[in-house]
């Protein structure tokens, strides 16, 4: 019930509002919503959001090490790190589109 509750990602007005939106959906709304949220990405010209969407998807599709740990640990930590950053306010435009 508490989805309805939350904006749309086209609702948002700036490259922050877009990465607080990424960082606090739900998975199964990012992947059920996957193309619709690239176009939205690609039509504000958030690369850094497109990173991020594709390295968390990633992460959960690729297949793990025998440890259990995802290959690509480091991928998904820096995305992660650089939408904080820009949801934060912390970064310059040229990081959120490089």
């Amino acid at each position: 019930m508490s989805q309805f509750l939350r904006p749309e990602i086209d609702d948002c007005e700036n490259d922050a509002e877009r990465a607080n939106w990424l960082l606090t959906s739900p998975i199964d709304c990012l992947i059920r919503d996957e193309n619709f949220i690239r176009m939205v990405l690609r039509g504000t010209h958030f690369h850094a959001g497109l990173a991020y969407l594709e390295a968390e998807l990633s992460h959960l599709r690729e297949p793990r090490r025998e440890d259990g740990w995802p290959v690509q640990i480091l991928a998904i930590a820096a995305a992660r790190g650089r939408l904080k950053r820009i949801a934060s306010g912390a970064t310059l435009k040229s990081e959120a589109n490089p």
